[in-house]
C-alpha cells in the first residue's frame, strides 16, 4: 500500500511560515506593551512615584543648581543696578581700596602681624575642617610603623 498525496493538496512556503510567525510575535508583543500602557493611564501615581525615587538625588541636585542660578543672576543684577546708579559707583570702589590699603598695613606690612593673621587662619580653618594634626600623625604611625631594634 502506498500512500499518495492528492495533487489539489496546499503546499506552504517557508516564506510565508516566518511571516506568521513573525506576525504572531508581533501581536504578542503589541498584547504586552498594550497592557502596560493601561496599567500606566489606569495607575499613574505608581509610577511617577516609582520614577520620583529612582530620580530623587538627581531633582534635588537639578532644582539647586537651577535655583542658586537664578539667585546668582538676582544678586549679580541688585549689584549692577548699585554700581550704575551716580556716585555710588566710584564710591564703593573707594571703599574697596580704603579696606585693602587697611588690610596691607594691618596684617601684611608687619612680621607679627602676618603671624598673627596666620594663626586666624589656623583656627577658622580648624573650626571648619576639624583638627586635622592629631589624624595626620596618627596616619603616618599607622601606615610607617616605627622600626624596633631586635
Amino acid at each position: 500500500m502506498t500512500t499518495q498525496t492528492p495533487s489539489n493538496a496546499i503546499e506552504v512556503s517557508p516564506e510565508a511560515i516566518d511571516q506568521q510567525v513573525i506576525e504572531a510575535r508581533r501581536l504578542i508583543a503589541w498584547e504586552r506593551d498594550r497592557a502596560q500602557i493601561e496599567d500606566f493611564f489606569n495607575q499613574p501615581m505608581k509610577y511617577i512615584s516609582a520614577f520620583w525615587q529612582e530620580y530623587k538625588p538627581i531633582a534635588y541636585l537639578l532644582g539647586t543648581t537651577i535655583l542658586v542660578l537664578v539667585a546668582l543672576k538676582i544678586v549679580l543684577g541688585v549689584i549692577e543696578f548699585v554700581t550704575d546708579l551716580p556716585l555710588i559707583g566710584g564710591f564703593l570702589e573707594l571703599v574697596g581700596i580704603g579696606y585693602s590699603i587697611w588690610f596691607f598695613n594691618r596684617y601684611l606690612w608687619k612680621v607679627e602681624a602676618r603671624q598673627e593673621l596666620s594663626q586666624t587662619v589656623e583656627v577658622l580653618k580648624q573650626d571648619v575642617i576639624g583638627v586635622t594634626e592629631p589624624v595626620i600623625e596618627e596616619f603616618k604611625s599607622a601606615i610607617e610603623p616605627e622600626q624596633t631594634l631586635s
